[in-house]
């Protein structure tokens, strides 16, 4: 279990800025107008959805480890 609460860090931390690049451009103006506005809510909101899933996928495995190892 330590090997994938290892694992499942690593991906989180691999794909934690993955939408980051998409988000500055769209900070600066990059695609402007109705659908600019759009799509900038829904990368932005792509964003924090990927990070939330991340966080409790990390969380989850590290809950589990250590019930785990609090087994005798």
């Amino acid at each position: 279990m330590r090997a994938v609460a290892q694992r499942i860090q690593w991906l989180s931390d691999e794909h934690w800025w993955a939408l980051d690049p998409s988000c500055r451009l769209m900070e600066n103006d990059t695609w402007v107008g109705p659908t600019g506005t759009r799509f900038d809510a829904q990368v932005h909101a792509d964003q924090r959805e990927l990070r939330d899933m991340l966080r409790h996928a990390v969380h989850s495995a590290n809950r589990k480890l250590a019930s785990l190892q609090d087994t005798p």
